[in-house]
């Protein structure tokens, strides 16, 4: 099945992007009549060659898919006035050429290929990295959030500027490749413009649903369609998050997706069904169809372990199968068509295999039999495989999209394979949203970013650690891999000798604070070893580097002590050790915002309390919320601004200008405590703001938040914190 289409594409449409399989020939854009948006999948990149190199290694032709290989380094150039879909472009493309690069590595070291793919130059890396320099452009954006088109030889152009605003997808569903080229070529700007869009995404999650919209404004971040699903528009952000985690290993991607996932599973599951929402009106319907596309999330309940849920959907799913042979675009609750179009899409397959894999159940060999039936009694032609145009009557389309290819077939094949029959190990790749494989042992390579303005010379910063201090952190938090790096002579490290990773036996018998933390200590190094926290000593630094991916730390102490420690230092090295402040509210309609409340300082501007300034004002929420940007008149006023998008200081200076008198920051990272531990709130070398700041964590900040959405008026005072206080 799969070498018809793929024979038929090298014989009749080589080099073109696709081929049209009812013409018999190649479709190419700009002489082919315009299919409108769907055309900018099509950039004259031999898409869909690209597209299936790495299903050609996982059917064992591994002598093919070194020709095409060499197909695509001599043919396929990126320097193209064309305007392309940076999603697409991203996972068939961009994806398609990193799968092949690090199949080609994992097969050249194996004795059998050796030999075979020995004159194999890293010219697909080459490749990528000017596809990914390319797509780069499209972040030039205020929030981070790329564009939803590229011009391939001259970026931002017009043309892709008439439209400001994306689906949650496009933009959220390119950390894997991203993050994997940075990986690869040693340059961390990929991965660290991908994470940002991420974040982008994520701090503006509906409250209390903690889902997100459809569409959104690149510019300003608002919102542009707040239907919440985990279909088209939507779909492969929440997979990306998880799936990131799976690639890299980093627990912030686990947790946020998993703080969504439970916003998915309150609001969006109706019995089988996977309905959509409004993202601030979780009860309210927003549309009475189901899509296609959401026949994916059952395979990624099978990864995330939630089996029941998956195996009772994808039943649904099968059955709406059994009534129109084909999945049709849209369908109604009772299964009715709405949109009967089917370009034999790869999803409800891709379900099938990971279901099967996952409980060994024959009956999902049974599905996959009927799948491959049906594509051959009605879906095959001459030249290749044909889209369905309209269920109901089973007419042709002239088009075979590139993921039949590069997915369909793919996950058709591996339903029924023994593991003999693929010559790698899949247990150590993970599957794009394209079905591209990429390593997971691109979580061992370290990943160091520039450190931030006002450093200590000498010290290297991990960017998770860069992120926290900055405010850019992922999500506003980091667990996986969270470093305090420090040089050697300071202060907290006194003495720290011996080998180069410094290791305890046995749980340790204290339990310390961060300005208590002596590495010269044996029971403290026991007690940092206990809770997950390896001591590592390079020659320019000392790295703490925490592991919660095991069972070293099932209580989260450690992470917990590492954010701790982290803070401490940078209060540390700034000089500036702030306590709480204390922020109260006063209005009649603010009842439950009564009394004193703690919140963290800012290592900038006017000290608050104590000896310092006390300032109260009128509270009013910036526009945009992440102050990131000149704001408008607030004359006396404390203005409330969300984390994000860039740095503390930033936002305050902003709120300066526009004539406040104070900053409330409200954070937008899950909180794991009641109590959490005292943040501050760091800035740069630039001039210091002469108002003064305060940052208070998200639980409380929500409620102040959605008191100012619903027109409520009552002031801030930012004071000391007292331990003792009345309202």
């Amino acid at each position: 099945m799969f070498y018809h289409g793929y024979d038929n594409y090298m014989e009749r449409a080589f080099p073109a992007d696709e081929l049209m399989p009812l013409s018999c020939k190649g479709r190419v854009r700009g002489r082919d009549k315009s299919r409108g948006d769907i055309d900018d999948a099509l950039g004259h990149f031999s898409l869909t060659l690209i597209d299936t190199l790495d299903t050609l290694v996982i059917l064992n032709n591994i002598t093919e898919f070194k020709r095409a290989i060499g197909l695509v380094e001599q043919h396929v150039k990126f320097d193209t006035d064309v305007v392309v879909s940076t999603f697409e472009t991203n996972i068939r493309v961009l994806g398609g050429l990193l799968a092949a690069h690090a199949l080609m590595l994992d097969l050249r070291g194996q004795p059998t290929y050796r030999e075979l793919l020995a004159s194999y130059d890293d010219g697909l890396l080459k490749l990528a990295v000017d596809l990914g320099d390319r797509l780069m452009k499209a972040f030039d954006t205020p929030t981070g959030i790329p564009y939803s088109k590229i011009n391939l030889r001259h970026g931002v152009t017009p043309e892709v500027r008439s439209s400001d605003v994306t689906c949650t997808a496009c933009a959220g569903t390119l950390i894997m490749e991203f993050a994997a080229l940075s990986r690869f070529a040693g340059n961390p700007v990929y991965e660290q413009a991908a994470r940002r869009a991420l974040e982008a995404i994520w701090i503006r999650r509906g409250s209390p649903s903690d889902l997100v919209g459809t569409t959104i404004n690149i510019s300003s971040g608002a919102w542009h369609r707040t239907d919440a699903g985990v279909g088209a528009g939507v779909d492969s952000y929440y997979e990306y998050l998880f799936k990131a985690f799976m690639l890299l290993g980093d627990q912030t991607y686990l947790q946020v997706f998993n703080t969504h996932y439970s916003g998915i599973m309150k609001h969006l599951r109706r019995g089988p069904f996977l309905v959509d929402t409004h993202i601030h009106k979780p009860h309210v319907l927003s549309k009475k169809y189901m899509d296609a596309l959401q026949t994916f999330f059952p395979g990624l309940q099978v990864l995330k372990g939630d089996l029941l849920p998956a195996i009772e959907t994808h039943r649904m799913y099968f059955d709406v199968l059994q009534r129109h042979k084909f999945f049709p675009e849209a369908f109604f609750s009772d299964f009715r068509v709405n949109w009967g179009n089917s370009p034999l899409r790869p999803e409800f397959a891709e379900s099938t295999y990971f279901l099967y894999t996952a409980t060994d159940d024959p009956a999902y060999l049974e599905i996959g039999e009927e799948l491959i039936s049906r594509l051959n009694s009605h879906a095959r032609v001459t030249c290749g495989w044909a889209a369905i145009k309209d269920v109901r009557v089973l007419s042709h389309e002239d088009k075979m999209d590139s993921f039949v290819l590069a997915e369909t077939f793919k996950y058709l094949y591996l339903l029924f394979a023994n593991e003999d029959d693929v010559p790698i190990r899949l247990d150590d790749y993970v599957f794009t949203t394209e079905a591209h494989l990429l390593p997971t042992k691109l979580a061992n390579v370290d990943m160091e970013y520039e450190p931030p303005v006002g450093k200590t010379p000498g010290t290297t910063l991990s960017f998770c650690f860069y992120s926290i201090e900055h405010a850019s952190c992922l999500f506003g938090f980091c667990s996986y891999l969270a470093a305090m790096l420090v040089s050697k002579n300071s202060s907290l490290m006194p003495g720290l000798g011996g080998p180069n990773i410094v290791r305890a036996s046995a749980r340790g018998t204290v339990t310390i604070s961060p300005a208590e933390l002596d590495l010269s200590n044996e029971e403290h190094i026991a007690y940092l070893y206990s809770v997950g926290i390896t001591v590592e000593n390079r020659q320019q630094e000392i790295r703490l580097v925490h592991d919660n991916s095991g069972d070293r730390d099932p209580t989260g102490e450690g992470f917990r002590f590492i954010r701790a420690l982290m803070q401490y230092n940078q209060q540390v090295e700034q000089g500036l050790q702030r306590g709480w402040v204390g922020v109260r509210f006063r209005g009649a309609l603010v009842d439950d915002l009564s009394g004193m409340f703690k919140a963290g300082p800012a290592a900038f501007g006017p000290r608050i309390g104590g000896r310092g300034v006390t300032v109260y004002g009128q509270a009013v929420l910036a526009e945009p919320l992440t102050g990131c940007t000149s704001l408008p008149p607030a004359k006396g006023a404390i203005l409330v601004v969300s984390r994000g998008d860039c740095m503390f200081v930033d936002k305050v200076r902003h709120a300066e200008a526009s004539g406040a008198v104070g900053v409330l920051v409200i954070d937008n990272a899950p909180q794991e405590d009641d109590e959490p531990s005292l943040f501050t709130m760091s800035g740069d070398d630039g001039p210091d703001p002469a108002i003064p700041a305060a940052f208070l964590f998200r639980n409380l900040g929500q409620r102040v938040v959605q008191h100012l959405y619903d027109g409520h008026d009552f002031t801030i005072r930012l004071d000391a914190w007292h331990d003792k206080t009345s309202s």
